[in-house]
Order: structure tokens, then sequence, then C-alpha cells
């Protein structure tokens, strides 16, 4: 296997020349899927929490907000993953394609962009006592639309260049 290196995820790592582009854009279409699974099941357990805190019990929230910072902390893990994996293919995407190069300099900002978000989201997470998740569901939502937005590009301008073709949303 041919590789070079990149410093994708903020290290060296080999970068396998022989990528299938149409594999490798099939699969980030997966893991766009299962992040955005991942999201509504997120919002879901904050719908959950916006009930009456009356009805709650101290038990109970502490309860939540640990399932909250559980499911923060896989979601968070999960999408730095699909970026790293994403950021070691890019050197391969760009030399094979060089008209995208603006495209994926686009998406490596954006990265970098989400990563600050998750981390900014983690930490008040971590810091929050559960007495009060509206300020976390208003978060959240700034980070999805974020996300989304970045899903939506990587999409519409990666994906066609790799070959793959999107299927329209359900």
């Amino acid at each position: 296997m041919n590789t070079n290196l990149s410093l994708a995820g903020g290290g060296l790592m080999p970068v396998p020349q022989d990528i299938d582009s149409q594999a490798a854009g099939r699969q980030l279409l997966i893991g766009h899927r299962e992040l955005r699974a991942q999201l509504t099941a997120l919002r879901a357990a904050l719908d959950a929490a916006d009930g009456p805190a009356a009805v709650r019990d101290a038990g109970e929230s502490a309860s939540l907000v640990r399932q909250l910072r559980e499911r923060c902390l896989e979601y968070c893990l999960g999408l730095h993953h699909h970026h790293t994996m994403e950021d070691g293919a890019f050197p391969v995407f760009e030399q094979r394609y060089p008209e995208i190069a603006p495209v994926i300099e686009r998406l490596r900002e954006e990265h970098r962009q989400v990563a600050a978000g998750l981390e900014r989201l983690g930490k008040l997470v971590e810091a929050d006592d559960g007495e009060d998740v509206t300020w976390l569901r208003a978060e959240l939502e700034r980070t999805v639309a974020s996300l989304e937005e970045h899903f939506r590009y990587e999409e519409t301008h990666l994906l066609p260049a790799l070959g793959v073709t999107v299927p329209p949303a359900v």
C-alpha cells in the first residue's frame, strides 16, 4: 500500500494513497446518518428533561445530567473520529481532484470550528448541576445548526466530486 504522512487529527499518521473515493464517500454518508441519529436521541433526552422540575426528584435530576453528559461525550467522540478520518483522506482527494481544493480547505476550517463548539458544549455540560436544561438545549441547537450546515456542504460539494450521489432526504 502506498502511503504519505499527514497531520490529520493533530499528529502524523499514514495516509493510504489507494483510498477508494466512492467507498470513502459512501462511508461519509453512513457516518452522517449515524451522527444525525445520535443527535435525535440527544434531543429526545433533552425533551424529556424539559418537563416540570417538580415531577423529578434530586436523584432523577442527577441521573439525567449523568445521562446527558454520557451522550454528549459519546457524540463528541464519534464526531471527532469522523472528522479525523475525513481529515486523513483530504490530502488524497486534493491530489486526485485539485479543483475541489477550496472545498476541502473550507471543510478543514469547519472541522476546527465544530471541534471548538463541541469543546464549549462539553465544558458547559460538565459544569451543569441539572437544575435547568434550557441553556443546554439552546447551546445544542446552535451546535446542531452549524453541524447540519457542515454536513450539507460536504454532501453537496465533496461527495459529487468523489462520484457519490446523495440520496434525497427522507
